[in-house]
């Protein structure tokens, strides 16, 4: 399964987009940029290690992947 996003977004709240996952692996809305923190330098090709601090920016819309402790409003689940 791979992460798909484009630019709808939830109508409350802060307004992100909403992030699904689906099995197409010819989405171009399931493309994302893995970055390093925000001050770390992420080499292209080299490997991401266990337990590595990552940032995942969606291609299409250049918005990064948030997680948080609330409830996805579609499917409940975190």
């Amino acid at each position: 399964v791979r992460l798909h996003s484009h630019d709808v977004r939830y109508g409350s709240g802060s307004g992100q987009q909403s992030v699904t996952g689906v099995s197409a692996a010819d989405d171009g809305n399931s493309y994302w940029r893995v970055r390093g923190r925000t001050a770390a330098v992420c080499e292209r090709g080299a490997p991401v290690r266990c337990g590595q601090a990552i940032r995942l920016t969606h291609v299409g819309t250049g918005r990064n992947l948030h997680s948080h402790r609330f409830s996805s409003p579609l499917s409940g689940n975190q």
